[in-house]
């Protein structure tokens, strides 16, 4: 069925009786403020009912109606139909709703709740029909879009007749609150996620008892106490601070400066383990009341790398002088024993071989070169002829000393040299056998040795060359071993030999003794 479709004249006379209405009702409210009314009248199709707000007496309520106008929280009061009955001012900007436009709408037509499950509003049902009053916080939508979060408390209404007739609620919007709330939530989030992860040492103290309140699980794990067990520690007693003295001067820094670094302490663990620390702590103020951040980085491997790299720094001037010395030696001996034209040549040449082996020595950091690289790299302009007419056999992994490797290196490259110049790498049939080995009798022994063969007849020198000497005297000096050179027809001979403790580098245990026969 249709509803019935009201005339312009029915609809102006409806009009006209609902303003009529509103004009009672604001004129209502003013009697209720100036306090010529005690109670609140309202008309239904049950026939008239008599509101008070709790209490009897009626100047009582007449000072209620004045403190409800003037209070800063929203204040609304519905009937039992959830029609409103009254508004103060605060609920007015609230809502955005004058009275005059609010009274007798029903609740849901100024705003809906949002509650956060179907479970917590049945509970505040629930609480207000047992106890007659409700106290929490849940969310208003407003007509206009608004989302506000509301902390409120309703209270039950009884009628002039004593009977339950609707409720008061007393608003307060939080949002600001809840907002702050939730960025603190975030930012307590952040840093305990941060504290919780961090690679480095974090203590909470009290600054009044000096005493642990907090560690995160790096700390614990560095020091090997449980958490519990270093709460309610002082700093000394962990085994960061020497004692109860470093301790109080410390925190009177602190006091002092709110900011105390310390660059290098001695911190020893539970297990009696030594390491080196860096402590930063900071005096803060947290919600008004003082505190204490440590924060403690261990720097047990970057101090054994610093010391490292002064003990380098060191080495390396130490090499850098033996170097210049050693070709100073060059040049001098080059000079007095060599061909005048070809001095130039003759030190380039010989300072391109120290080179190669100093490059080797550098690639491995110092720590030795292996016999078959050092071989390989003092023979590179003949890399063609290895495994052809230049055969390399000796066991693998078996690592010079950096004395050892230096000298080797520049008899290997006298030998290369002069076997390209005279002996048998200078026609197209000759051969070079370079051989190593390590013998077990009647000490620990290394030897080496360079045989030529196919080349030209071989005559012993007529006068003696600095060639001679670095094959020589100083190929014995870096081992501290003995060099011999045979002149054979059919070729050049040279052998070394030295102990294993001053040519090879010591592994903390014992070389593995090898004849080997491999030709390369």
């Amino acid at each position: 069925m249709k509803p019935k479709r009201l005339t312009k004249a029915a609809i102006f006379l409806e009009n006209q009786d609902l303003r009529a209405r509103l004009d009672d009702v604001e004129e209502m409210l003013r009697a209720i403020g100036r306090g010529e009314a005690d109670a609140l009248v309202i008309e239904n199709g049950a026939g008239p009912k008599v509101y008070t707000i709790e209490g009897d007496e009626a100047e009582a309520n007449r000072f209620r109606s004045d403190m409800l106008a003037m209070v800063s929280d929203a204040i609304v009061a519905v009937d039992d139909n959830e029609r409103i009955i009254y508004v103060n001012a605060a609920a007015e900007r609230l809502y955005g709703f004058p009275a005059s436009s609010a009274l007798g709408r029903k609740l849901a037509e100024i705003r809906t709740s949002h509650w956060p499950s179907p479970e917590a509003r049945e509970a505040a049902v629930a609480m207000f029909r047992d106890r007659g009053e409700w106290h929490g916080d849940h969310v208003h939508i407003l007509n206009d879009g608004r989302i506000i979060d509301i902390e409120s408390s309703s209270t039950k209404l009884r009628n002039g007749y004593g009977g339950l007739g609707g409720r008061l609620s007393v608003m307060r919007d939080v949002s600001a609150r809840k907002k702050h709330e939730t960025q603190v939530a975030i930012s307590e989030t952040r840093y305990r996620r941060l504290f919780e992860s961090a690679h480095d040492g974090i203590l909470i103290l009290n600054p009044g008892t000096r005493k642990i309140v907090d560690a995160n699980p790096f700390m614990t794990q560095m020091l090997g106490y449980s958490h519990a067990e270093l709460v309610g520690r002082e700093l000394f007693e962990i085994g960061l601070l020497k004692d109860e003295s470093a301790s109080q001067e410390m925190f009177q820094k602190l006091r002092a400066t709110r900011a105390v670094r310390y660059d290098n302490l001695p911190l020893e663990t539970r297990a009696g383990q030594h390491q080196d620390v860096e402590v930063v702590a900071n005096l803060y103020d947290e919600s008004g009341d003082p505190v204490i951040q440590c924060n403690i980085r261990d720097i047990t491997e970057r101090r054994r790398a610093e010391e490292h790299v002064k003990l380098l720094m060191a080495e390396v001037n130490h090499r850098a002088k033996n170097l210049l010395a050693v070709v100073q030696a060059f040049a001098h001996q080059t000079a007095k024993y060599g061909d005048p034209a070809n001095f130039t040549e003759q030190l380039s040449d010989r300072i391109d071989g120290l080179a190669a082996g100093q490059d080797l020595l550098v690639r491995n950091h110092w720590m030795g070169v292996d016999v078959a690289d050092l071989v390989e790299v003092q023979l590179a302009h003949f890399k063609d002829l290895i495994g052809t007419r230049v055969l390399i056999d000796g066991p693998p992994a078996l690592t010079l000393n950096m004395a050892a490797a230096q000298g080797i290196g520049m008899a290997l490259h006298e030998l290369a040299t002069n076997a390209a110049k005279y002996g048998a790498l200078s026609n197209r049939v000759g051969r070079v056998h370079i051989a190593w080995r390590v013998t077990d009798a009647p000490k620990p022994t290394f030897s080496m040795s360079w045989q030529e063969s196919g080349g030209p007849v071989v005559a012993p020198p007529t006068r003696k060359g600095f060639g001679q000497i670095v094959i020589g005297r100083m190929a014995e000096a870096s081992v501290e071993g003995r060099a011999e050179m045979a002149f054979r027809p059919s070729g050049l001979s040279w052998d070394l030999s030295a102990s294993v403790e001053n040519t090879l580098v010591s592994t903390g245990s014992r070389v593995q003794m090898r004849t080997g026969n491999d030709a390369r």
